[in-house]
């Protein structure tokens, strides 16, 4: 009865810690939808009010954000001043690949962020602005959306993980 009792208990414990950590995961895509929203605006000042090239703003964005992003700037500024052969669009997408492959953001949000490769690099400053522009928006109108549901979402899996997990220990005992 003892070992039913412990066994029980741990797979209540189990699921709501699943449930708990599919709750977080919610928490951390919005985070990190926040970060490519910064970066991108970050990017739009530097080639607007600083005139930098691409490189030299990858360079100085890095040094203001956290890890992954980080390293991913730090790889752009190396790939471009070491003038590495390939277009810019792959070289972003290639870079985005290796360096934010562990982003928690959908398949395709990661897809419109090495789409926006393309839009850079080869047009005119303003054209180059105004993609950002729209990336951050559509940034936007995505993190507006996940806030209006992320309350709810985050308690509905925290109570799912619970109530599962006293479903099972009840269909185990």
């Amino acid at each position: 009865m003892m070992l039913q009792a412990v066994g029980g208990t741990l797979v209540i414990a189990s699921a709501f810690l699943i449930g708990w950590r599919a709750s977080e995961d919610l928490e951390k895509e919005y985070r990190q939808l926040g970060e490519l929203q910064r970066i991108s605006s970050m990017l739009q000042g530097e080639i607007r009010y600083a005139r930098a090239f691409l490189a030299e703003a990858f360079g100085s964005i890095a040094r203001t954000v956290q890890e992954p992003y980080k390293s991913w700037m730090l790889e752009m500024h190396q790939r471009m001043n070491a003038k590495e052969s390939g277009s810019f669009a792959c070289i972003w997408e290639k870079t985005a690949r290796e360096c934010l492959a562990d982003l928690s953001i959908s398949d395709i949000e990661k897809r419109r962020l090495y789409d926006l490769g393309k839009y850079l690099g080869n047009a005119d400053t303003q054209m180059q602005l105004t993609h950002l522009k729209m990336y951050e928006e559509q940034l936007e109108i995505l993190r507006a959306e996940k806030r209006q549901s992320l309350h709810t979402k985050k308690k509905l899996y925290r109570v799912l993980g619970a109530v599962g997990g006293i479903f099972l220990a009840i269909l185990l005992i």
